[in-house]
């Protein structure tokens, strides 16, 4: 059977419409099943099936009660609880992936020898419990060293038209709130401010959500220096927590702040044409393909002169580089804040299921695409293989310098480290 390309699009939209209903669900589900397994792997102590369904139905309710309704935990212990849950629906993935294999894997070992059966269910029994404890000290060490890591990305983009080489630095997603502290927002300016950038772009969800204190971090944020001044988008988050609010307070504290319209930086002898979108998309996850309003900017920037677009998501980059925009820079995805390692050296990560422009660089014939892994978190406090980031990039001449790959340096957060889970 052949499913349409229009039918595709609506599931996909019925999909991340109730995404976070459906989380709810399998997160509930996995906190009753996970320890039901462990109990009959160890104990060999069974649940009537009545049984399982009563267990995830009242887990069900209780974490619903605890999203929907008056709170029952608040601050690090709602946290916590969170995070055993996230970890739970991990293993459950695991299990239930480990378990099809065993079951079929016994099955047909069944049909030779009913001992070999046997055998299997035992090797089964045994690997998910051994799994499980791996992917959970994993996970602890996300939710601890892990987030406490800092990747400065070093990369060379050719610019069009320039003989001058000029330092632009670009932050993502530093979602002040519940999850960053005023110290760290500190040390994470002061490290800025160190690499001495001729401009700074901040990519987007700034702020966290409604109850993000601006008028306390946001002063923070306008101690950030750099020669030709400091830049700004908003981010979906940005407008959870009110756009017009956001723009202002960064605005009061000396940052431009760009909603579909583009500035001119003269940057010492070259011009660099900055065009900032407003953040819009599909859903909470997914961005738009093309922009009607990105043409317009476009067409309204001068002649021969770079042009740079910064936009929240990056899902609009191939628009872009059909209109010969040089370099874009985008965040959104936080690098899917968990990877593992693949081969050639690539990270696969849960961002992918959301955009194929997941981290790192990009090309579409000359034009360039960095997405930035983010320097804050949102939902759970957790990063694995994909440390927070500060970007920088030497512009300069594309008759004198190639592409570099992408360098990128983990420094461990010493001052203001984060506090785990």
């Amino acid at each position: 059977m052949i499913v349409s390309s229009s039918t595709l699009a609506a599931l996909r939209a019925l999909f991340f419409k109730n995404f976070f209903h459906l989380l709810l669900i399998s997160s509930s589900i996995a906190m009753w099943a996970v320890p039901a397994w462990i109990l009959y792997a160890v104990a060999d102590v069974g649940v009537p099936a009545l049984g399982h369904v009563a267990g995830a139905t009242a887990m069900y309710w209780l974490n619903r009660s605890m999203v929907q309704g008056p709170r029952l935990a608040t601050g690090a212990w709602l946290r916590r609880y969170s995070a055993m849950a996230f970890v739970l629906l991990l293993c459950s993935v695991f299990l239930l992936a480990s378990s099809t294999v065993f079951a079929l894997a016994g099955f047909l070992a069944g049909l030779a020898a009913p001992a070999a059966g046997e055998l299997v269910a035992d090797a089964s029994r045994l690997w998910g419990l051994g799994g499980m404890a791996a992917l959970t000290a994993t996970l602890l060490f996300g939710y601890t060293s892990g987030q406490r890591q800092l990747g400065v990305s070093r990369v060379n983009i050719p610019m069009s038209h320039w003989t001058g080489e000029f330092r632009v630095l670009q932050l993502s997603d530093i979602h002040v709130g519940q999850n960053l502290s005023y110290r760290q927002l500190e040390g994470f300016v002061d490290r800025v401010n160190r690499e001495e950038a001729d401009l700074i772009c901040l990519t987007g969800d700034i702020a966290d959500g409604p109850k993000a204190d601006l008028d306390r971090y946001f002063p923070v944020l306008g101690r950030l220096r750099a020669r030709f001044g400091v830049i700004a988008i908003l981010g979906n988050h940005d407008h959870y927590a009110g756009a017009d609010r956001v723009e202002a307070s960064l605005e009061r504290n000396g940052i431009t702040v760009l909603r579909d319209r583009a500035v001119t930086v003269d940057m010492g002898g070259e011009r660099l044409h900055v065009i900032g979108l407003d953040d819009r998309g599909l859903d909470w996850a997914r961005g738009m393909p093309s922009d009607p309003v990105l043409e317009r900017l476009v067409a309204a920037a001068p002649p021969h002169v770079a042009r740079m677009l910064l936009v929240h998501r990056p899902d609009v980059f191939r628009h872009a580089a059909r209109l010969g925009i040089d370099l874009t820079l985008s965040g959104h995805t936080h690098g899917g804040q968990l990877a593992m390692p693949w081969f050639g050296g690539r990270r696969r990560n849960l961002a992918e299921f959301v955009t194929r422009f997941d981290r790192g660089l990009f090309e579409v014939g000359d034009s360039r695409l960095y997405v930035n892994c983010g320097l804050g978190v949102t939902g759970q406090r957790i990063r694995l293989l994909t440390p927070r980031e500060i970007s920088v990039f030497e512009l300069g001449p594309s008759g004198l310098r190639d592409l570099a790959a992408t360098d990128l340096t983990v420094e461990p957060l010493l001052q203001g480290s984060p506090e785990a889970v």
